[in-house]
């Protein structure tokens, strides 16, 4: 038999092989630079001073505030890196000139302790020879609350992405004989900055801040502020040398530019500006400023209260102002008149004041109590009515149902507890008999009623009071008492006031309304004869 055979077995096809990464972008390259070599000349050199420029330009703006060092070493005067570098070492001229204060103080505390241990005698001497006296408690609070302080604030130098912390870490604590050479380094950089950036304010402030001449000093201080008014500490320096040289209208000046820029700084500023009033050199330079009507007048006229309440000088001050056309307003001048009776406990003093800033024709309108028949409206002045804070009580002026001169006083009250803040003025009645009259309307429902009373000022006894007054239904109905002024010198000013007399929480319970009406105060006429 023949032998069967079977189909030829099929040869193997190979994997088909991974053609390699050809380098294209180098052939064409190549084919660019063989066919345009001028071209690619050029914009390989346009490629390298791009790179150029950003190694020394942008690169070092963006490490400049984190990393001075590594910034002028691509560009080694770069302003920004020089400022950077020039605050660190001013923070280091703080510390140590900190640390000296610090020294001398702990060797003049160590000096009056071994006075004091000396001066000592017996048992005494003994036991702080035993044991060191300690140091006084204020010093020693005041002490550990800076170490803790210190404990608290992590140093700069400990931040993650700062790679100059070990340098700064390695840098030795700067010692008080280390002083002038750190402001001399100071005073270098400075210059450095103002070479490339001559329009940073901050180099001029660091220039002056470290020179020893004060005439270069306060020029340099002067170009700061003169290229931004947010230069703090060069504005302060200006205002403190020109009030020690009386240029007050240089005080003024940077005052003004600290009033507007540094509001946290205001009450050092206002210190100064008030200092100028004693003068009247410095009373002519605020009246120049103030008569501009700049943003902080109020602020400033406002301040006098608290810091010269017991002195004329800013009475002298206002009287200035009105004769320049520019008299205080009622909301400058009412923190002055209640200072000044705080002061003084007693309302003479502002009286007068007040009347010398009214004009003339009000003046004539003036009474020993003021717009009893509330045709003015109510003011915060002392010497008008004050309308008070109440809670759930309401006070408004109406018109008077019979057209008669003046206006209808309203108190409303809703349901529930009410407080009914007082309502006063300061009044002058001479010393005698009076009669307090008036009417009253409306139907008030509460455990105690409205009472008119009239205080000798501030606090004290009472000089006539009115019964519980809760209203008339339907019709007005009079009121009055006595008023009984003592001519013992301790009476000269009253307290005119309507309150509600609740004298517990359960009697402050009211609702309804009340109202009143032809309010006057007479002499009697047998107290007029007889005094």
């Amino acid at each position: 038999m023949s032998e069967v055979s079977g189909p030829p077995p099929r040869a193997r096809r190979r994997p088909p092989r991974t053609p390699r990464p050809r380098r294209v972008w180098l052939r064409t390259l190549r084919l660019a630079a063989a066919v345009h070599p001028w071209r690619c000349a050029a914009i390989g050199a346009g490629t390298l001073v791009l790179f150029i420029l950003i190694v020394t330009t942008s690169l070092p703006m963006a490490l400049a505030e984190r990393h001075p060092a590594l910034a002028l070493a691509l560009h080694p005067e770069h302003p920004r890196a020089l400022l950077a570098l020039a605050r660190e070492e001013r923070a280091r001229l703080t510390t140590a000139t900190t640390q000296k204060e610090e020294e001398a103080a702990a060797r003049a505390e160590e000096a009056a302790t071994a006075a004091a241990a000396s001066a000592a005698g017996g048992e005494n001497a003994e036991d702080a020879g035993a044991s060191p006296a300690p140091a006084d408690d204020a010093d020693t609070l005041a002490r550990q609350e800076r170490e803790h302080a210190a404990s608290l604030a992590p140093p700069e130098a400990a931040e993650p992405d700062a790679p100059d912390a070990a340098v700064e870490e390695a840098q030795p604590s700067p010692t008080p004989l280390d002083l002038p050479a750190m402001r001399a380094a100071i005073g270098d950089l400075a210059t450095r900055i103002l070479a490339g950036a001559p329009l940073e304010a901050s180099a001029w402030r660091l220039k002056g801040d470290t020179s020893d001449d004060l005439a270069t000093s306060r020029q340099a201080m002067l170009e700061a502020v003169a290229r931004s008014r947010r230069e703090t500490v060069a504005a302060f320096w200006l205002m403190h040398q020109d009030y020690e040289q009386r240029d007050y209208a240089g005080v003024v000046r940077m005052a003004d530019v600290l009033l507007r820029t540094r509001p946290a700084l205001n009450e050092y500023t206002l210190t100064y500006l008030s200092s100028l009033s004693l003068t009247p050199e410095g009373r002519e330079a605020l009246v120049a400023a103030l008569i501009e009507n700049p943003s902080w007048r109020g602020l400033f006229l406002r301040s006098m209260g608290g810091k010269l309440a017991a002195s004329d000088a800013p009475l002298a001050l206002f009287q200035s102002l009105k004769d320049a056309g520019s008299p205080p307003g009622e909301s400058e001048l009412v923190p002055l008149l209640r200072a000044r009776m705080a002061a003084e406990k007693r309302a003479s003093g502002a009286y007068n004041i007040w009347l010398q800033m009214l004009p003339e024709e009000e003046v004539l309108k003036v009474r020993p109590v003021n717009n009893l028949d509330f045709a003015e409206n109510p003011s915060s002045l002392p010497f008008n009515w004050n309308l008070p804070r109440s809670v759930n009580a309401f006070i408004d002026l109406q018109r008077r149902s019979d057209d008669a001169a003046g206006r209808v006083l309203r108190i409303r009250f809703g349901v529930g507890r009410v407080r009914l803040g007082s309502m006063e003025q300061v009044t002058f009645l001479r010393p005698g008999t009076y009669s307090f009259s008036g009417e009253q309307k409306g139907l008030m429902s509460s455990k105690r009623g409205i009472i008119w009373q009239v205080l000798c000022f501030p606090s004290g006894p009472v000089a006539g009071q009115s019964s519980q007054l809760l209203g008339a239904p339907r019709t007005w109905r009079p009121f009055s008492f006595e008023i009984t002024i003592p001519a013992n010198g301790r009476c000269d000013a009253q307290r005119v006031r309507m309150v509600h007399d609740s004298r517990s929480t359960s009697e402050q319970f009211a609702s309804g309304e009340i109202q009143f009406q032809s309010l006057q105060i007479a002499p009697l006429e047998a107290a007029a004869s007889g005094g």
